[in-house]
């Protein structure tokens, strides 16, 4: 009996991390179904990240961004609140923007 109590003890966090997870999962990919273009080539409710640099233009994309917040939470040990949430938010931002455009790995283009 007191084995089970402990795994009963022991599987609440997880299944809470794991609940935080998905929310923040379904969250960023939502988030990014709102906020970004309905398809590829279109201009959501927020303008893109687009820089023009000599004779290149430079896209960046939310997921390529979101990629870096995500990285850098990892390389400097930094904890957002709600860690499990916020590491999910920015990994359905990320599974969104690629899943959902063609032109997901279009960053530099040459002006003509």
């Amino acid at each position: 009996m007191q084995i089970f109590k402990k795994k009963i003890f022991l599987g609440i966090p997880v299944a809470l991390v794991s609940f935080e997870l998905f929310f923040g999962v379904i969250s960023g990919y939502l988030i990014g179904k709102f906020v970004a273009g309905k398809e590829t080539g279109k201009i959501g409710k927020i303008k893109p990240m687009v820089f023009k640099i000599g004779g290149y233009r430079i896209h960046l994309h939310h997921w390529l961004y979101s990629s870096g917040i995500l990285t850098s939470f990892i390389l400097f040990n930094f904890l957002p609140p709600w860690p499990q949430f916020s590491f999910g938010l920015f990994g359905g931002l990320i599974f969104q923007g690629i899943f959902s455009y063609s032109d997901w790995y279009k960053i530099l283009h040459k002006i003509i």
